[in-house]
């Protein structure tokens, strides 16, 4: 948890960043933007309320050395008081360009902010913002100044929601510091160019992303690796997942023997868990260990997406939530057609 309430807006520098196929360089500026009381509290706000929703922290990476990292270098200094702000915002304007390769990248304003006094964790710390903006909206303005009333459309910024961003907080520097990202507009391979490319972001080893790693591991090996080795029907498939949901619901920590026993019960599964587990663990290079402290907030976001549902043509969606025992499929006959048949007590 972090408190931006109390903290004080020190600096703030703009440049003007596209991509390398349509543009030389990036537009620099000569020198830090001059902050106006009522602007930066505006500001304060478009940049940081992206990140209240709750998130696991990610922290800098680089697979040879954290060192190679170039945006973690670069706020080391400035962390560090090594170099001076505005310079360490052109270092990051251009290393941003120099990762912008795509034709799908757009133009923007690219902001570096520098915070103090950020609460996070109970803690008091300086925070450097990295933000993006990319999508611009069109409004218009009344001119009231003269004796007649004019009316001109122009096009800015829309400051209710941010592109793209990264808080980065003081703290756990061995690590690749604290870090808070979104991208609220790419959504292709492209769009990880600035979580990939330019951050060089892998999520922390904290019990958010543990609960978040492991849940997205047993939805892959449920949905994919399963129906592929084993004969299993949907209804099957939707066993397995409601168990995983549910142990992840009830329980306060995760212990790996327990959640493979309980969820997957019989021995040829477990076994072929286990070395989906071994695969998926070397091939992301991430490992959520034996025993954690399940993350409730985790659990909400993956919820979602591990839902059970039967799509049956374009007419049915059947979602399970409980006992598959209740449901029974077969076909009929007469019609030349599919179909389930579902028992319960209480129509609600």
């Amino acid at each position: 948890m972090f408190f931006f309430d109390s903290s004080n807006f020190e600096y703030l520098s703009i440049h003007i960043v596209g991509n390398k196929n349509t543009d030389s360089s990036a537009k620099l500026t000569t020198s830090p933007f001059n902050l106006q009381e009522n602007l930066s509290e505006i500001l304060k706000t478009y940049f940081t309320n992206p990140f209240l929703k709750p998130a696991g922290f990610e922290r800098f990476h680089h697979p040879s050395s954290l060192e190679y990292n170039a945006c973690y270098s670069i706020v080391s200094k400035l962390f560090a008081g090594e170099i001076e702000f505005h310079a360490a915002s052109i270092e990051l304007a251009n290393w941003l360009f120099d990762q912008s390769n795509s034709h799908f990248i757009k133009k923007g304003e690219f902001f570096v902010a520098y915070f103090k006094d950020v609460i996070v964790e109970g803690e008091n710390v300086d925070c450097i913002g990295l933000f993006k903006s990319e999508t611009k909206d069109k409004f218009i303005k009344v001119d009231t100044s003269g004796k007649e009333l004019s009316v001109q459309v122009e096009e800015g910024m829309y400051i209710n929601k941010l592109d793209k961003g990264a808080l980065i907080f003081n703290l756990d520097k061995e690590d690749g510091y604290r870090v808070l990202s979104v991208d609220n507009t790419n959504k292709g391979s492209e769009a990880r160019y600035w979580i990939n490319d330019f951050l060089g972001l892998q999520p922390a080893a904290d019990d958010f992303h543990n609960t978040g790693t492991v849940m997205d591991m047993a939805r892959l090996f449920i949905t994919k690796t399963l129906p592929d080795e084993f004969d299993v029907s949907k209804v099957n498939k939707a066993d397995y997942m409601n168990r995983s949901v549910e142990y992840f619901k009830t329980q306060d920590q995760y212990k790996e023997e327990e959640f493979v026993q309980e969820v997957f019960r019989h021995p040829e599964v477990v076994e072929s868990f286990d070395r989906f587990r071994e695969q998926y663990v070397k091939e992301n290079d991430i490992n959520p260990g034996a025993e954690f402290d399940i993350s409730r907030n985790a659990v909400k976001k993956k919820y979602a997406g591990m839902r059970s549902v039967l799509k049956l043509d374009k007419n049915f969606h059947v979602y399970i939530h409980g006992d598959t025992s209740l449901i029974e499929n077969g076909f009929d006959e007469r019609t030349g057609k599919k179909f389930y048949k579902l028992y319960y007590d209480t129509e609600l």
